[in-house]
């Protein structure tokens, strides 16, 4: 029939061809429906072999929700969040949720698009981006709609909240400094700070200043290699060469600061300058960088993720969470220890 050009096929069309009832067909397509594996398999194939597929936004008139979920996200060009958006999307794949990504780049046009999204009896909303406004999350909260937010402020009374504790990653990263023998301190961070990003860094300045150690801050223009690295080169070495340890709120940052420390300013890591970064991307262990930084757990973040999400779709009704990730120290080679 599909073929035929003259209408797409209905679950109709698979029940009768498949020699089974019509409710059958629609068990087999509903993630954790009963029917027997036999029933399912004629029903599989029967549809296969018509072309049919199942009109999600029409079961979701019929049915609480569609079963998608809209994943707002920016950034896709750094390495952390080009993998967490693909972890929570195989996550929530395997849920039986079908994922729809809506970058986040453009804050003016962020609002309207998940507005859009609304419409669609969505079952859930998951920001991975500060770009949407307290008034549309409260708008979801407003319709009972379940949202996550990662790595962001508790801007709003609704939505549950995973976060990395930052607090906790500043205080580690000037632990680590200092008792590597680091007595002149910089931290480097965006100039548009997130929440994640700045809350770091002031824990930094903070517990240096508990050490009798006061650090000076560095704005690049924005957190990625190439501004990270332009910066460390304004600078210059008359700035940079006075600081023996350099923290930086991402390891993208870091990799530019590394770069521009060792290849235009000739300064040696660690023993003229130890440099340490946050988040354990894939690129930190490169042999040519072997950077020293604090690990956030992104596979623990994307399983907490997607549970919050599925069990705030099960009972609205649940109290507002906050979870925090743990932290994990990894130290390579541009940091001095033992």
């Amino acid at each position: 029939m599909a073929k035929s050009g003259h209408r797409k096929p209905t679950s109709f069309d698979v029940a009768r061809l498949a020699g089974v009832s019509r409710s059958a067909v629609s068990r087999a397509f509903t993630p954790g429906g009963t029917i027997a594996p036999t029933t399912r398999e004629k029903v599989t194939k029967a549809a296969s072999e018509l072309g049919y597929r199942v009109n999600s936004l029409a079961r979701g008139l019929q049915q609480d929700h569609s079963g998608i979920v809209g994943l707002v996200a920016s950034r896709l060009d750094t390495p952390l969040r080009s993998r967490q958006v693909r972890l929570l999307s195989e996550a929530l794949t395997r849920e039986g949720l079908k994922p729809m990504l809506i970058t986040a780049e453009r804050a003016d046009n962020v609002d309207s698009l998940i507005e859009s999204l609304l419409g669609y009896s969505i079952a859930g909303m998951i920001f991975t981006s500060d770009s949407p406004t307290r008034a549309l999350i409260e708008e979801c909260g407003r319709l009972g709609l379940p949202v996550v937010l990662v790595n962001r402020a508790g801007m709003s009374n609704w939505g549950d909240r995973v976060v990395a504790d930052n607090e906790e990653a500043g205080r580690l990263a000037a632990r680590i400094l200092i008792e590597s023998g680091a007595t002149h301190l910089g931290c480097l961070v965006p100039r548009s700070g997130t929440f994640s990003v700045s809350g770091r860094a002031t824990a930094f300045l903070e517990a240096a200043e508990r050490q009798g150690l006061r650090a000076k801050i560095f704005y690049s223009a924005d957190q990625s290699y190439g501004d990270a690295r332009a910066e460390i080169n304004a600078l210059g070495s008359a700035v940079i060469g006075r600081l023996d340890g350099l923290f930086c709120a991402t390891d993208l940052m870091a990799l530019g600061a590394l770069d521009a420390l060792r290849l235009d300013l000739g300064l040696t890591v660690p023993d003229r300058m130890q440099v340490l970064g946050f988040d354990d991307i894939e690129q930190a262990s490169w042999g040519s960088y072997d950077l020293s930084t604090i690990r956030q757990d992104i596979e623990t973040q994307t399983e907490t993720v997607v549970r919050l999400l599925i069990e705030r779709i099960a009972d609205s009704g649940l109290a507002n969470r906050v979870e925090r990730q743990p932290l994990e120290i990894v130290l390579r080679g541009t940091t001095r220890h033992d």
